[in-house]
């Protein structure tokens, strides 16, 4: 009965080792699969403290511009780029955005074109005008580009409301009366009945876009896509 108690002790260490090596097959990607998740989640909420950050000062540059907060400018872009620390948005041992980096955020102020914004863009007024109508003012009653910011890498990600047509932006991201009131390759998406926001003539939305790529995060390619995206508007 002694070799047989001892063929019976070496039989169950081995059962107890082949759960063990089967079983992580199985919780190994579970384990990792809960990591990609819980990390994305809390990328996904600092992702959306950044962007309401970078919305927060966006209002208040547009709204105070006497207040002297110009965020073209890279020194005063490393306020939102601080907030984004660990996110990649950063030149290494700095607050300055990258340009190649992991993320952006996309500022983009919008407006429905009326009278005010006609009279100043379309210089001389043709005969008859005011009343101004699509006839005379092209852009009249539709959504428009007034400014866009760019702080990151804007050659990767690009707003889902459009993009101002190349060479209209100025260098401290504003946009020209003319090219407000009359250029249509400058109208934004996604505004308007059926969009994120109906404005009326005259006046305007500030909305601020992040994205940032964590693709470093996604072992096992869980996620189909892994780039977090957030938008603001106010």
């Amino acid at each position: 009965m002694g070799p047989k108690q001892r063929r019976s002790n070496r039989e169950q260490g081995n059962t107890m080792l082949e759960f063990a090596v089967v079983a992580g097959f199985f919780l190994m990607p579970l384990l990792l699969g809960s990591f990609t998740i819980g990390m994305t989640l809390a990328k996904g909420i600092q992702v959306s403290n950044v962007c309401r950050e970078g919305a927060v000062l966006f209002v208040r540059a547009t709204t105070d511009p006497a207040g002297g907060l110009d965020l073209s400018l890279p020194s005063n872009q490393s306020m939102i780029v601080h907030a984004a620390a660990g996110l990649g948005m950063n030149q290494p041992g700095t607050n300055l955005p990258d340009p190649n980096g992991k993320g952006a955020v996309i500022l983009s102020k919008v407006i429905r074109v009326g009278d005010a914004e006609c009279s100043a863009g379309v210089v001389p007024a043709p005969v008859g005008a005011p009343p101004w109508n699509a006839g005379n003012c092209p852009n009249y009653d539709s959504y428009v580009f007034t400014n866009r910011i760019i702080i990151g890498n804007g050659s990767r990600f690009s707003s889902l409301l459009g993009d101002p047509p190349t060479g209209t932006v100025k260098s401290d991201g504003s946009i020209s009366a003319k090219d407000i009131a009359t250029n249509t390759a400058n109208r934004a998406q996604r505004f308007g009945p059926g969009g994120m926001v109906t404005l009326i003539r005259s006046t305007f939305a500030l909305t601020s876009e992040m994205y940032v790529d964590v693709s470093q995060l996604n072992l096992f390619s869980i996620l189909a896509k892994p780039v977090i995206y957030c938008r603001n508007i106010s």
